[in-house]
């Protein structure tokens, strides 16, 4: 039975990619958050700088996550009091995050999954919270159901404008590479939701600037850059890297930081038992080198360098990695730790 299940898997797409050329292993440990701490954000305006991680134990799922904070000076975690919560939101499932300073306040804003506890599959929403040294203070609750359907990760501009990614419909949209996903737009004027990009196999992490938003299609093995107008609309999007699996994106100078999947078996291996490892690999990205590096390693190289690749025994199925201080830190989808690495001066031409 499990011969002819991987044999299905693999006549829909399911395979795995040889891991890049990897020659500098950094020095790393790992830090012990909670479980399946799969994304975070930095906060740099609350005390010492710290990691504000989403907390969501998936395998079982556990009815309810966290949100915890890392101390990145004294590498101390705590949680964070959630506080002001209405009675309407009785489970706490977040997922994807992102950070935003406004008129000096600190305001975090995060996707839950199944907010009114009802297992709906189509029920999600954005949580806003206040950002104190100790706890969350709730402040909104963003619902919409005909354009948050499966939200998966968010970025947030400067003026409050949201865009996120919805992944996928059902799980024969994963298996059989579907281009059902969306990215949306939240205009923080009129507060209307709009889809602004779609045709994605499994839209995952994104990143927007002012000028451009980046997307991460999972399924579509890509990493997507689409020029931003300044209603907010996107212009056509662009392949600037073809990289298989393709999580989340983090930004680092004039670069990006991206995870990546390149064994779909052991992956969801790796989600039913902790004890089966999954590949973790981390890019640094040149987004300005030019569109579709191509799949071989050569073209790669051109516009993406590997900084970590793991078998997966150091640290399995990462979703998000960042660079500060001269430290990489990587999180993963399930098991509880972050892995702390001496990153150095990264750059594209470093050996």
């Amino acid at each position: 039975m499990m011969l002819m299940v991987i044999s299905s898997f693999f006549s829909c797409g399911f395979f795995s990619s040889p891991l890049p050329e990897y020659t500098d292993p950094l020095d790393c440990y790992g830090v012990d958050v909670a479980e399946g701490p799969e994304d975070f954000v930095l906060d740099t305006w609350t005390g010492t700088p710290r990691l504000i991680v989403s907390s969501h134990e998936r395998r079982g799922p556990a009815p309810s996550g966290d949100i915890y904070s890392f101390d990145l000076a004294t590498g101390d975690t705590s949680r964070l009091e959630r506080t002001g919560e209405p009675e309407s939101l009785p489970a706490f499932k977040p997922h994807g995050m992102d950070i935003r300073r406004h008129e000096g306040k600190t305001w975090l804003y995060v996707v839950l999954h199944d907010p009114h506890d009802r297992s709906v599959s189509d029920e999600h929403a954005i949580g806003i919270y206040d950002v104190g040294a100790d706890e969350l203070k709730f402040v909104e609750l963003l619902e919409d159901t005909g354009h948050l359907w499966s939200p998966n990760d968010i970025s947030v501009l400067p003026d409050g404008g949201i865009y996120a990614t919805n992944d996928k419909r059902g799980q024969l949209d994963v298996y059989l590479k579907m281009e059902t996903s969306e990215v949306v737009y939240y205009n923080p004027e009129n507060g209307k939701w709009s889809v602004v990009a779609s045709d994605l196999a499994y839209a995952n992490g994104v990143l927007a600037r002012e000028d451009r938003v980046f997307v991460s299609a999972t399924r579509s093995d890509a990493l997507m850059e689409y020029p931003r107008n300044a209603d907010g609309t996107l212009g056509d999007g662009i392949k600037i890297m073809d990289v298989k699996g393709p999580d989340n994106i983090m930004p680092f100078n004039d670069y990006l930081v991206l995870t990546a999947h390149f064994d779909d078996i052991a992956f969801l291996q790796h989600q039913s038992d902790g004890e089966n490892p999954s590949p973790t690999v981390v890019f640094l990205v040149d987004p300005d080198s030019g569109p579709d590096a191509g799949p071989d390693e050569d073209d790669l190289s051109k516009n993406a360098k590997a900084i970590y690749v793991d078998d997966g025994h150091r640290i399995s199925a990462a979703s998000t990695a960042f660079i500060w201080d001269g430290k990489l830190y990587i999180s993963q989808v399930f098991d509880s730790e972050i892995v702390v690495c001496e990153a150095g001066d990264m750059d594209m031409s470093m050996e």
